[in-house]
This record gives C-alpha cells, sequence and structure tokens, in this order.
C-alpha cells in the first residue's frame, strides 16, 4: 500500500532547479530533513485528492486520508502541529473559480489526519495562535469560532476576502486575497480586532502567509510589465511588510507558476508549488514542490533572460525538488505518522467505537466512529437528555446507555441514578428500563443485563423485564462490569481500603476481594476478553499530587503492571478491543466526573506495546524504565467509549 502511493506521487522535476546533484541541494536536504512534517495535497491512485505528510526534504510520505467520494485540499496544521484543519468537496463537485471560496466543508483532524470530522460549510479557515479558535471564512463573513464548543463568538465584515484566510502568530491580524481596493486578487490584511484592511499587494496576488514576526508576509505575485508566457508573465514568490512595503523577490523560474509560499516555524525556509499552469490549476498530475532557504533569496532558476534583466541581484538555488503536491504546510513539530498512522490502518476496519460527547447544543449525545476516527455519527440527538455510558452487547446487537435531563446536576454521592436506555447498536428502537439503575453490564449472552443500584446487584431477563437474581453489592458503589465468562464482577468500592477502589466480586456467593491498590483511589475497570485480566484507571495516594494511569492485574490482584502512562493528563475509562490486542480509554486534563469537552479526548495503544509512557516526560521515563514512548492513536473529544465487534 505504502509503495503504491510513493509511485503515485514521487514525480520529482528535475527542471525545477539547474543542477538537482549540486552539492549544495544535498546540504539543504541534510539541513531540513529533521525539521518537523509537511503536509499537502496531492493526487491518489484513486484519482482522488488526499492529504500526504511528508518529511521537509521529501522522505517519509504516507497518505493520510483515504477518502475516494471527496477531494481534500488547504491543509494547515494548527502552530503546536497536534490539530489539522482542512477543506473538502465532493469528488464529483467541479471547482468553480468564481465562487471558489464558497465551496467545501471545514474538517478538523488530528496532525497525522485521524478523527476527522467535518465542522460546517466554511471553505477557508486558519487557526488561531493558541489553537483554541479558528477563523472562517465564508460568503457571510468572517466567523470566529470557539473550537471546543464549535461555538461562533464573534463575526467580522468581509471586506472584500473570498480566499486563503490566514491568521497572524500575534493574534492581531487576519491576511488574505481580497477584491477590494477597487482591483481583483490583492494580498489584504486586516485587523482582527476592528476589521479596517490595508493592502499589502494589487493585481494578480494569491496564497498568502506571514512570517513568524507577524511583520512581514509572503505571496505569489505577477507583476506587470513581465514579458513571456504569451505577454502574461509568470507568477512568483515575493515578501513584503505587512504594510505593503519593502516588496522584495524571493523566488522565480522561467516556464513556471510559484504558489502556496509557506514559511516554517522558525522563519528560516519556505515550501512553495511551482507549477506549469496559471491560476492554481494543479492539473492532473499535480506539480512539483520546492523549498529554499530564505537567507539564500532572491533565486531564480531555469533560462529566463527576462527575469534576470530585472532582477540582476538573483542567484542560482540551491532549491530542494519535492514530491508533486499542492498548497504545503510546515509544522516542526515532530509527528509520529508511521506509528500512529501504522495504528489507525491497523483499526480502521475493526469494528466500531460508541462514546458520549457535547454537541452543538451543549448537550451530551452518543455517537458512532470507527476505532481510526473516520466515519462519525450521531446516535442520539435529545436535547432535553445528556447521554453517556453506552455499553455494546458481546454480540455487538444492542446498546445500553444512560440518560439524565440536562437540567440535573451530576453528584458524586448519588452519580449514575439515571434513566436506563437499551437500543439497537444504531441507536434505533431506545427503550426505557427504569429510572433508578445508576450502573447496568451486558450479560454473556446478551439475554440478561446487571444493574447495580442502592439494594444491590439486580440480574434482569430482558424479555421479561423481571429480577430473576439479586447479589448483595458489598461495598461496589459505580462501574459494574459483568466477565465475558459470567462468573465474576469487577466494579469501583468502597470498604476495601479508601474509597475507589477496584474489587472483584464472585456472581455465586458475593464475597468480594481488592483487585486494585487500597492505599490508593482506583476506578473504571474493564474486563479483558479472557475473564482472568481487569484493566484499571490506577489513581493517586490520597492527599498526594499525581495523575491516573492505565494498569492492568490479574483477577486475583496479583501481577499488576502498567499499561500507559502521561504526564499532565488522567487516563479513564480503559475498554479493551473485542480481539483484547488494543486499549482504548479517555484522556483528560481534568479529574473524574469533571468533564470538559476541551480538554477530553480518546486515544487507543496496543496491548503488546505496552508499557507505554508519553515521550518528553522524564520523571515517568525514570519511574517505568521498561517503558517505551507510543505509537499512541489520539482520537477526537469524547467520554465512556465503549467497543462493538467488527461483525
Amino acid at each position: 500500500m505504502r509503495s503504491l502511493t510513493v509511485t503515485a506521487i514521487m514525480v520529482f522535476a528535475s527542471s525545477i532547479v539547474g543542477r538537482a546533484d549540486d552539492a549544495s541541494v544535498q546540504n539543504l536536504a541534510d539541513e531540513v530533513r529533521d525539521k518537523g512534517r509537511i503536509v499537502f495535497c496531492a493526487r491518489s491512485p484513486a484519482g482522488d485528492w488526499d492529504l500526504f505528510l511528508c518529511r521537509p526534504d521529501g522522505s517519509s510520505i504516507r497518505n493520510i486520508t483515504r477518502t475516494p467520494q471527496f477531494n481534500e485540499a488547504a491543509p494547515q496544521f494548527s502552530r503546536d502541529g497536534r490539530q489539522l484543519l482542512y477543506r473538502r468537496l465532493p469528488r464529483e463537485e467541479n471547482i468553480d473559480g468564481n465562487r471558489y471560496g464558497a465551496q467545501g466543508q471545514l474538517v478538523l483532524a488530528n496532525h497525522d489526519g485521524t478523527a476527522a470530522r467535518t465542522l460546517g460549510e466554511y471553505p477557508w479557515a486558519s487557526w488561531s495562535p493558541d489553537g483554541s479558535q479558528i477563523a472562517c471564512l465564508s460568503i457571510k463573513g468572517i466567523s470566529v469560532v470557539d473550537v471546543s464548543g464549535l461555538r461562533t463568538v464573534r463575526t467580522l465584515e468581509r471586506k472584500g476576502f473570498f480566499q486563503q484566510l490566514a491568521w497572524s502568530p500575534d493574534g492581531k491580524w487576519l491576511l488574505g486575497v481580497a477584491n477590494s481596493f477597487g482591483t481583483g486578487w490583492s494580498v489584504a490584511r486586516m485587523d482582527a480586532a476592528t476589521g479596517e484592511i490595508n493592502a499589502v499587494s494589487k493585481v494578480d496576488c494569491c496564497t498568502p502567509d506571514w512570517f513568524p514576526n507577524s511583520r512581514q508576509v509572503i505571496f505569489s505575485n505577477r507583476p506587470a510589465g513581465q514579458k513571456g508566457n504569451n505577454g502574461y508573465g509568470w507568477t512568483q514568490l515575493w515578501t513584503a511588510d505587512a504594510e505593503g512595503r519593502e516588496r522584495k523577490l524571493v523566488y522565480g523560474q522561467d516556464g513556471r507558476h510559484v504558489y502556496g509560499g509557506c514559511v516554517s516555524l522558525d522563519g528560516k525556509y519556505v515550501v512553495f508549488t511551482g507549477n506549469m499552469k496559471e491560476d492554481g490549476d494543479p492539473g492532473n498530475a499535480g506539480a512539483p514542490m520546492g523549498l529554499i532557504r530564505l537567507a539564500d533569496a532572491p533565486i531564480i532558476t531555469g533560462d529566463s533572460k527576462d527575469l534576470r534583466t530585472l532582477h540582476p541581484e538573483a542567484r542560482e538555488g540551491p532549491v530542494l525538488v519535492l514530491p508533486n503536491g499542492w498548497e504545503p504546510c510546515w509544522t516542526v513539530a515532530e509527528i509520529d505518522a508511521d506509528g500512529a498512522a501504522g495504528l489507525a490502518e491497523e483499526v480502521r476496519d475493526k469494528g466500531w467505537i460508541v462514546f458520549s460527547a457535547a454537541n452543538d447544543g451543549g448537550d451530551w449525545d452518543l455517537f458512532l466512529m470507527r476505532p481510526d476516527g473516520s466515519d462519525r455519527r450521531r446516535l442520539t440527538d435529545t436535547r432535553q437528555y445528556n447521554e453517556a455510558g453506552a455499553k455494546f452487547s458481546r454480540d455487538g446487537g444492542k446498546l445500553l446507555y444512560y440518560r439524565m435531563p440536562v437540567a440535573e446536576r451530576v453528584d458524586n454521592n448519588t452519580y449514575g441514578l439515571f434513566e436506563l436506555m437499551i437500543a439497537d447498536a444504531d441507536g434505533g428502537n431506545a427503550a426505557s428500563y427504569g429510572n433508578k439503575f445508576p450502573w447496568a453490564s451486558w450479560g454473556p449472552d446478551g439475554t440478561q443485563i446487571a444493574c447495580l443500584d442502592k439494594k444491590g446487584i439486580q440480574i434482569i431477563d430482558l424479555a421479561s423485564r423481571q429480577i430473576v437474581r439479586q447479589i448483595p453489592r458489598n461495598g461496589i458503589v459505580q462501574q459494574v462490569v459483568w466477565s465475558p465468562d459470567g462468573k465474576r464482577f469487577v466494579g469501583t468500592a468502597n470498604g476495601l481500603g479508601v474509597a475507589w477502589t477496584v474489587g472483584c466480586l464472585d456472581a455465586e456467593t458475593g464475597r468480594i476481594h481488592p483487585v486494585s491498590e487500597v492505599d490508593r483511589y482506583n476506578c473504571t475497570p474493564d474486563w479483558l476478553p479472557d475473564s482472568e485480566h481487569v484493566i484499571y484507571s490506577r489513581g493517586v495516594v490520597p492527599g498526594q499530587a499525581g495523575w491516573a494511569q492505565l494498569w492492568l492485574v490479574k483477577a486475583d490482584g496479583t501481577e499488576r503492571r502498567l499499561l500507559y502512562a502521561e504526564g499532565e493528563q488522567h487516563l479513564y475509562g480503559g475498554c479493551v478491543s473485542p480481539d483484547g490486542n488494543y486499549i482504548l480509554f479517555t484522556e483528560s486534563e481534568v479529574d473524574l466526573g469533571k468533564v470538559d469537552n476541551s480538554r477530553t479526548r480518546m486515544a487507543i495503544i496496543r496491548r503488546k506495546d505496552t508499557p507505554i509512557v508519553a515521550s518528553g516526560d522524564a520523571s515517568l521515563q525514570k519511574e517505568f524504565p521498561n517503558a517505551r514512548s507510543g505509537p499512541v492513536l489520539n482520537l477526537s473529544w469524547g467520554w465512556e467509549p465503549d467497543w462493538k465487534p467488527s461483525h
């Protein structure tokens, strides 16, 4: 699969530079190789336009979107490199240059393309410096949208802006292509507070980007008076200050239009596309990208007497040739593209994940998606209720979950006295099973459920809705889970040590024993398919600071070991895939029960890769010297996930 992708897009065009084997070009490649990643769009083997990642030297190419029904374009990394915005439109829809800025949907994903979700009809968008907001350009205006709640916090007039919006690194300005100042295709700067605009460059300009200092701008320009190309001239890369002064040539080549100049976050390099066609048309085969040092500019390549006459100060190269691509964007953040993307490919077709998340109305609904974060869809849409705690039956055919009125507050002392619902796996045919069943779990064959309430653990026959057996709860207060073999329960208990201890209860005798440590807060247990091992969240010792981690233990309380730890993140809700090979969990910056949509997301790890410690945390690596650093597949925000079998 990887070799096919590489073959399709690694079409080098040596004509973009005078001497492709020049040692200076190789030096440039060596210099940038480890400086993050570049994302770009290119034509896939299926014929649609996908997004790809590569190293800045052109190596380690990986396709991060595979959606043959859509064309993806205009990717943008957040400043920290953790998230990605891009535009997509149906493959059969033709781009109309007269309304180009009004076409397409905005998509938000992780940096490696996973957990993609559509945000709305916003064809052009740009990140705020801290990644908490995006500025979205549409035909109605420029909307500043809060990412966590997808709420529009303010709106600016377009003032002629219609394409290629870019938010300055200091957050004070917006940059874009505008029909203003009595001309078309001008690069304009807008004050993000007042909406006032000024021209940076007028007439036949496009694809602007900021320098890291927020005082300089790079853009594509076709200066007047050029010869060649039937009198129209070739498009070049130029810089100017944000006031439109100090215009300087950066790069030009006879025979190619140069578009999409993107400055590296350290301000030392620029990556661009050199295209033989005008008007930004990437053509059927795409166009080669190039990379230069800004310290070497101005650069002119090719046989261009006219350009050299106009710019006698320009020199020849070095220019690093990159794969065919369009609209590149650079992040200096390190992305585990191979590890995380490989894990995403591995789990993509392994069933479905159900989870709860806040919707655009502010209440919590249930959602379904593939384990790689794709094919996200809503299962419930009840604005008067919050839905959570969804669990699939063992065969994947049914779903149970809880709901409570939106106006009702969650009290940890009575946590879970909610209405129990049972529905089909797609959310259809939902029916209430009572209002006083705070926690419930499927029996092994799906004909019974175990419901935990103040009286004990009640075994209920689904067909008759009758209680067929009752087991003393013996201290279990939350999160009861029936073992796959039907012989035991695990849950969070009080009375086995400190509050919030994971205990294992015999389904026949009702006897309970601690599984986790009894001197620290532990919770959210789940069974492995073998009914012999339990995964749980290992919390902190009372009175001490720390973060919840994922641990594995035998059901008799022996052989405890770390699965995953990450500094400054609480790890909850560990759920094992039906085949036992993967672990799905929620990581949150805040304590259990204080769910924050903007600071709570899901992730997947391979069980065989454990123990894992998030990279960069020296204290955890010292505590767990045998742990490794990944890979970890980050998914969208969500809470209390569960995994359905593929069938």
